[in-house]
């Protein structure tokens, strides 16, 4: 008769499987939405500084 493997116990810890999905961490997606809100804001700057000289060119 074939007897069985010794289990991992190491494996068959509950800690261990508290893994899940691999997700970006909230500080890296308020990173990234500042540095749009930021390109945002100076391409806005840009474009109006660039209004501002059209007016003022005769």
């Amino acid at each position: 008769m074939k007897s069985n493997k010794p289990r991992n116990r190491i494996a068959l810890n509950p800690l261990l499987r508290k893994g899940g999905v691999h997700v970006r961490a909230k500080s890296g997606e308020r990173f990234a939405t500042k540095q749009k809100m930021l390109k945002a804001a100076r391409e806005w700057k840009g474009s109006r500084d660039f209004l501002r000289f059209l007016q003022w060119c005769p």
